[in-house]
């Protein structure tokens, strides 16, 4: 993946009933059509360079090591979600991507 790309912030405006995002230069980077939860998907993706900034963080924080439990999350499991997600949007390997 091209880091580039995703740099900067991306936003959601609607045009003509269709949502476009938009890169931090103004580039279409997506188009909704109208539909159900039309609105809610496009903020969802003009806030993904956000979320992977964030989850990339939280992998430097926790480095090889999981977090501890709490009695109530499992510490590893999201620590898992966490890899998992970067990996996934990134196009790496890791044991649980989707890719």
């Amino acid at each position: 993946m091209q880091d580039e790309f995703i740099k900067g912030s991306w936003k959601a405006e609607p045009q003509r009933g269709v949502w476009k995002i938009l890169d931090s230069r103004g580039r279409v980077v997506a188009s909704i059509d109208k539909g159900a939860n039309h609105e809610t998907v496009a903020r969802l993706i003009a806030a993904s360079p956000m979320m992977l900034e964030a989850l990339r963080s939280l992998m430097e924080l926790i480095g090889e090591d999981d977090l501890p439990d709490n009695g109530e999350l499992s510490g590893a499991a999201i620590c898992d979600l966490v890899r998992s997600a970067v990996a996934s949007a990134t196009g790496e390997k890791w044991p649980f991507s989707a890719s």
